[in-house]
């Protein structure tokens, strides 16, 4: 399992856009990823691949997150996830 710790710095927080950015990266892949906002609490976790999911974690300004990465191409979507990460407002 391959982790990404992100905080985010946009001062509203992680956007509707800004999410659907990050949906839209894990549906490229067949690993499982997983937005974690607080690791000690189970309903703070979602299923990136559904922006619904993630409309239920609200991340504010400097709020931080976790992706958790977990399959076959894991690997390729970590390295895909950080190229993006580096482009995205957040």
């Amino acid at each position: 399992m391959k982790t990404i710790h992100v905080r985010v710095t946009n001062e509203n927080g992680l956007t509707s856009r800004l999410a659907a950015e990050l949906v839209a990266e894990a549906n490229k892949h067949i690993a499982r990823c997983t937005m974690v906002a607080d690791r000690n609490d189970p309903t703070a976790q979602a299923d990136l691949k559904s922006i619904m999911n993630v409309f239920t974690l609200s991340i504010p300004q400097n709020g931080t997150f976790d992706i958790d990465i977990e399959g076959v191409d894991e690997e390729m979507a970590y390295n895909d996830f950080i190229s993006l990460l580096e482009t995205l407002p957040l």
